[in-house]
């Protein structure tokens, strides 16, 4: 009876490891990684911006060219500015 239990507890243990390992994420590349710290430095850049224009400018050249991408950035400008 005890073989036939432990087998058993060995199939739990199967099943709990393969939910364990459900819903993680894949860990990114380094490139990935560069390339968003690269981007985000640049977009801090052009937060230190005076004004609009010259903000606007500097997300244009960041490769921002949808027009929600452009508002949305722009109402963090706005945020940013008051501060």
């Amino acid at each position: 009876m005890l073989p036939a239990m432990a087998e058993r507890d060995d199939d739990i243990f199967e099943v709990m490891l393969g939910d364990l390992g459900r819903g993680r994420r894949r860990p990114r590349d380094a490139e990935t990684r560069r390339r968003e710290r690269e981007l985000l430095s640049k977009f801090r850049l052009a937060l230190a911006k005076t004004t609009e224009k010259e903000f606007l400018d500097a997300i244009r050249e960041l490769g921002f060219s949808d027009p929600g991408q452009l508002h949305r950035a722009l109402r963090i400008f706005r945020a940013f500015a008051r501060l």
